[in-house]
């Protein structure tokens, strides 16, 4: 069940990023959460800055995320960043949607979307995924 809740997340969380990508050719990190009935959200880190440094977003959100799934209002839960990955069986590094995600299960993974172009022409690459450990729902 786990594995099926993520893959939703991961879902919306590339469908948005592509869409910030071709009408704004970046985006900051963002969140996505699915509560326990299974309705995904998009969610902002707001950090009460226009420019916020993606790390104190990333911060917020993952904070955010674990409060709430401490408190049992959400089962899984990911953020979405822009990031430079060296995809498999490539030697050069690429542009990529990163999406960390965990739930409440345990399972935690990153998955990579690599894409190269510029804003509205870009193409995306194959989809990878790695293990996790840095983003948990739940503290440990």
């Amino acid at each position: 069940m786990a594995s099926s809740d993520l893959n939703e997340l991961f879902e919306a969380a590339v469908s948005f990023a592509e869409t910030m990508l071709a009408k704004e050719g970046e985006f900051i990190p963002f969140g996505v959460s699915m509560d326990l009935i299974g309705k995904v959200a998009l969610v902002a880190g707001d950090v009460g800055s226009e420019h916020p440094a993606s790390t104190e977003v990333i911060a917020l959100l993952q904070s955010s995320f674990q409060q709430s799934a401490a408190r049992g209002s959400i089962r899984a839960a990911g953020v979405c960043l822009d990031v430079r990955v060296t995809p498999p069986g490539t030697a050069a590094r690429s542009d990529a949607i990163c999406v960390r995600l965990a739930h409440v299960s345990g399972e935690v993974v990153e998955v990579y979307v690599p894409y190269t172009g510029q804003s509205g022409t870009y193409q995306y690459g194959q989809v990878f995924a790695t293990q996790a450990s840095a983003f948990r729902v739940v503290e440990a």
